[in-house]
């Protein structure tokens, strides 16, 4: 029989799909810059993207996924930090990082994972 490694309580679910929401947010943005730019979206600064721009992308992506698999995982104690320290970070790169987007789509989803990311923080502090 299996026994349940880390008990799902509702604010555990409930933060597992703030980062599930967060990681569709960013998805969503980089498919309409697909759609808008085509290959231009592949452009930093009117230069091609290298595979360290690729590489930094993908972990900046896997941030949300790691903390959602954390959150459903980890103890309590280190889901909560990992998710409050998590939001901060994303919150902090997204500020640095607006002005870049010149897409009014792009700043309404930067400006809606901020909001979630403000959420997320304050929801894993309050559990």
């Amino acid at each position: 029989m299996i026994q349940e490694i880390t008990p799902m309580d509702a604010r555990r679910v409930q933060l597992v799909v703030c980062w599930v929401a967060l990681m569709l947010i960013y998805l969503l943005g980089d498919v309409l810059r697909l759609y808008e730019k085509g290959g231009d979206a592949a452009l930093i600064d009117g230069k091609p993207m290298t595979q360290t721009h690729l590489m930094l992308a993908a972990l900046l992506m896997l941030i949300p996924i790691l903390l959602a698999l954390g959150t459903a995982f980890l103890p309590r104690g280190w889901a909560k930090w990992s998710g409050i320290i998590g939001s901060l970070i994303l919150f902090i790169i997204n500020v640095f990082g607006i002005a870049g987007y010149t897409g009014l789509f792009d700043r309404v989803l930067i400006g809606l994972s901020l909001v979630l990311n403000v959420f997320t923080a304050v929801w894993a502090w309050l559990w």
